[in-house]
């Protein structure tokens, strides 16, 4: 199986070598990464990663846990970042490719809900002003993350990463033209009704992903995650789907690739 895309992981929170990584994600038919900033610091590490390896892409932006250290600053910073690399030879792929991850967290609350709607407010108005897509972090968040969409959803839309939200709130996101990002939740024993979000959303809405080091998919569960596994998911997504492996490796592929631009 050729061509896969892990469109999330976070390359810099990984503890093993980055030609490791890379090396067994290769293998595993896995082409491409897409590693996501969540704060601050973490941009300057994303910036790093895909600055020195072909594969990997990146994504600028604050997460809901960190939004309380949200300034404008960071803007700004995220403007300049996208700024240079529209100075650079327009031949090359663009190695940033969205705003995020952002959005809003109510499970942990680790900054005030204020914080996080201002935060994500902040970062959909730098995507529509950046004509860029924006990965969101959304969980039991579900009405204020409509509300705030359906006033700020940037033109270019993005993907709700890692979603667990209701179909309800799948269908709403789709109706307004967004993706879902799918990992390895997928297989876990009481995800069932994840499993039906993805058995009701059409295949041009969904994107692959891993979330490493997080969120490890079943048999690898409660090891550290590696882009590598998004093969697994591609699997197991496959078999509930009915289809060919190869066949949803191409359409998640083309769909990130419809998302984020040609990379």
């Amino acid at each position: 199986m050729q061509g896969l895309i892990d469109t999330h992981c976070h390359l810099d929170m990984l503890k093993a070598e980055i030609p490791e990584i890379l090396s067994s994600a290769k293998e595993a038919g896995v082409e491409k990464v897409i590693t996501i900033s969540v704060d601050e610091e973490s941009q300057k590490r994303v910036l790093e990663l895909s600055r020195n390896w072909p594969n990997v892409f990146g994504t600028l932006g604050v997460h809901p846990h960190s939004a309380s250290e949200y300034h404008p600053g960071i803007s700004d910073q995220i403007r300049n970042a996208f700024s240079e690399q529209k100075l650079r030879d327009q031949d090359e792929s663009p190695k940033l490719l969205a705003i995020g991850e952002a959005g809003l967290d109510y499970h942990y609350l680790y900054s005030p809900k204020e914080a996080q709607m201002n935060a994500f407010r902040e970062q959909l108005e730098l995507a529509e002003e950046l004509d860029l897509p924006l990965v969101m972090h959304t969980r039991e968040a579900e009405q204020d993350t409509l509300d705030i969409l359906k006033k700020l959803s940037p033109s270019r839309k993005g993907v709700a990463h890692s979603f667990t939200g209701s179909r309800e709130m799948a269908e709403e996101l789709i109706e307004m033209g967004w993706y879902l990002g799918i990992n390895g939740i997928v297989t876990f024993k009481n995800a069932e009704d994840l499993r039906q979000v993805v058995l009701h959303t059409p295949l041009e809405r969904l994107l692959l992903e891993t979330d490493s080091p997080y969120l490890s998919p079943v048999p690898f569960r409660g090891r550290p995650n590696t882009p590598e596994r998004v093969s697994v998911v591609c699997t197991f997504v496959a078999e509930l789907l009915g289809m060919e492996e190869t066949e949803l490796a191409k359409q998640t592929t083309q769909n990130a690739q419809e998302l984020f631009g040609s990379f």
